[in-house]
Parts: C-alpha cells; structure tokens; sequence
C-alpha cells in the first residue's frame, strides 16, 4: 500500500469526436466518427486521465449520451476530494459509482493513472507485472471485418500483414464464413488464424463450426450468443478449436460461470466493458488459477485507452496477441502525443513514465472536443 494521492480538486469530462477511416469489424455500416469521453483528474500534484469509449456502431451515440450523463452525474461529483492509496481502493470507489462499465472505466483507470503518477511506478506495475515481460513488449493482432468478397479479403489480409501483425482475427457472419476462412487458411499457410462469430450463430450452426475446427484455427471467439453458455460448454466439447469467450465474459460472474461450465479456453479481456482495469485483473487471476487463458481485446479505443491496454496485456496470463492497433489503422488522427503506434513490427512497447505514460496534445483535444464540463471542489461549471 502506498501513501494517499493528493485530493482531486478538479474533474473535467470531455467529449471527443474524430472521423474513421474504415468501419469497425462489429458493423457494416460506412466509415463515420468515433465518440470517446476523456476523464481528467487534477491535483496539487498534476493530471491523470481516462478514457470511456464504447464500441462504434449504431447505437454509439446513445451508448456515449449514457456515459456522460452517467459520468457527469454520478461519478465526478464523488471524485471530488478523493484521496486512493492502492488499486484496491480504486476498485471500492468505483462500485460506489453506480454507473455503467464503459463510463466506470472511463475513471477508473484515470485513478490508475493519478496512483501510478503520485508514487512514480506503471500502470503495468501497478497492475503486478514481471518486469521481463514488460521489457518483451506487446504483440499486436490484425483485425478484419466483413468483406463483401474473398478476393478482396485476401488482398487486405496481404497488405496488413506486410505491417508485421502476429495474428489475423477476422469477422464472420452467416453466408461470408467458412468459404472466407478456408481461403484465407489455403493463401495464408502459417498465420495464426482467429475467427470471430460475435454471437451471430445458433446451436443450429454446429456443424459450420466443426468444419471450421479443421482450418487449424487460434481459436472460434463467440460463436453463440453471450447467454447460451450451456450450449457453447456443448460445442467446445466436441472441437479441438479452442472457444474464445467474448460477449459471455462481460463481468467477473458471468465470466465464472463460463469457465466452471466449460464453455470455452480462452477469454477476451475488454477494459471498457469489464468497467476497468481491477476487474480485468481480477478476471485474468481467474482465469490464470484455473489454466484458461486471456488476452486483450478492444472496443477501437483512441490511444489513451488502447494505452492501457498494452499495460493489461502485459499480465503473465495474457497468452496471445491483442486486438490493439495503431490509431491510424482506424482513425484520421489521435488526440495523443506522440501517436499510438507500433515500435517494431507487429509490437508495442510499454511505456515507462509513471502512470499510463501517455501525454494529451491539449491543441488537438480543442480540435476535436464537442463537449465538455468542469467540476471543482466548490463549484460546477
């Protein structure tokens, strides 16, 4: 345990909007904006941010009015005054919030960041990682949507993989899945190869994914919906295939409860949906005690959060590469500096300053903010 942090004596909440360059492999819907809520702590010591980002898709708009009415309601009047001495505390904080996981998140980790600053140590640190695999980096995996052919998935696959990527995840749905994997399998001999169902199937489907299970696959993620976890305990039994457990590992119960039944080796830590760093961590000791294991997803975070990722997936029971990517694979610019990027080819190195490590450009925050609100100790504004 440490010394506490110095009082927060000031929250802003800020919304953030930047264009896409492509659509998120979760929807088919054209490129459009990526909304994301920035979370920024001020003491008599410095700054600490996080960032709440929920997915880009349709329902992205409502998803981000929640998180701010939930964030500017709920959670940045009690910020005020806090004082945290460890990340147990910052747990016991946030489940007195009452708000949801995305805008949960959002400050949470921005508590990370604060404690990780104050006492000069990472977040990667804080979280308990070995210092070796800190110093190895971490692996970062291609993600593919739905492609309206197989030529011109092979031709993306081809292109991306030129960039060093460790791992190929691509999107499958009825009527673009099995012809899609076997050619990418038959063109790609050697790539580590992730298909991801996002819940799309039915029991029905089973025979799909016996077919698939002899494509010599990193895993199946999410083949059922997030419910069904008797019926996907059923399918892992007769696969060789790992399951990846995605949509069902939406809290530590529900994640529990998966594993206990068998319904998958493999879960998908997601920081956002988990409602932040210490139940992410509390998942991945889960998993780790029972030898299933985790890595790190994403839900196309700008690169403060992906940033906390890289952190997250440097746990000792985050076995494969991560769903993270630079922000240039998905956004026209960052609100970050220097930009998120991979170091080396297909790997992002940790970053060594106290906290999360990652600087906000204040002249591109004032580009791209639409939305903001200050509360101080005294006074909201």
């Amino acid at each position: 345990m440490f010394t506490s942090t110095s009082p927060i004596e000031r929250v802003v909440v800020t919304r953030i909007q930047i264009p896409m360059k492509s659509c998120w492999p979760e929807t088919t819907e054209e490129a459009g904006v990526k909304d994301a809520l920035l979370v920024s702590l001020e003491t008599s010591s410095g700054l600490a941010h996080g960032e709440a980002s929920p997915l880009p898709r349709n329902e992205g708009g409502d998803a981000v009015d929640r998180c701010w009415t939930d964030l500017t309601e709920k959670v940045a009047p009690r910020l005020l005054g806090l004082s945290v001495d460890c990340t147990e505390r910052i747990g016991e904080a946030a489940a007195s919030w009452g708000a949801g996981p995305i805008a949960t998140a959002g400050a949470e980790t921005a508590l990370w960041d604060l404690l990780g600053q104050e006492h000069h140590v990472t977040v990667a640190q804080l979280l308990g990682a070995d210092e070796d695999q800190i110093g190895m980096g971490v692996e970062s995996g291609l993600v593919l949507g739905l492609y309206p052919s197989v030529v011109e998935l092979l031709q993306a696959v081809e292109a991306h993989l030129a960039e060093g990527y460790r791992r190929v995840k691509l999107r499958i749905a009825p009527g673009r899945d099995l012809e899609f994997a076997r050619a990418v399998r038959r063109h790609f001999e050697d790539v580590e190869l992730v298909v991801d169902a996002g819940g799309a199937y039915t029991p029905t489907d089973a025979p799909l994914f016996r077919a698939l299970d002899e494509l010599d696959l990193l895993m199946i993620e999410q083949p059922y919906a997030g419910g069904a976890v008797a019926e996907m305990a059923e399918l892992q039994s007769v696969l060789t295939t790992p399951i990846c457990l995605d949509e069902t590992a939406e809290s530590f119960e529900s994640t529990a409860e998966a594993v206990r039944l068998g319904a998958g080796r493999i879960v998908n830590l997601k920081i956002q949906r988990l409602g932040g760093l210490g139940p992410a961590r509390a998942i991945h000791d889960h998993c780790f005690q029972r030898g299933i294991a985790c890595w790190v997803g994403s839900t196309a975070e700008f690169g403060l959060g992906q940033s906390y990722g890289v952190h997250l997936g440097t746990l000792a029971n985050c076995k494969y590469p991560t769903d993270l990517q630079p922000s240039a694979r998905w956004f026209v610019d960052d609100y970050v500096a220097p930009p998120f990027e991979m170091d080396s080819p297909g790997l992002f190195t940790v970053p060594d300053r106290p906290g999360v490590g990652v600087q906000i450009d204040p002249q591109k925050l004032r580009r791209y903010q639409i939305r903001q609100q200050e509360f101080t100790r005294n006074v909201t504004a």
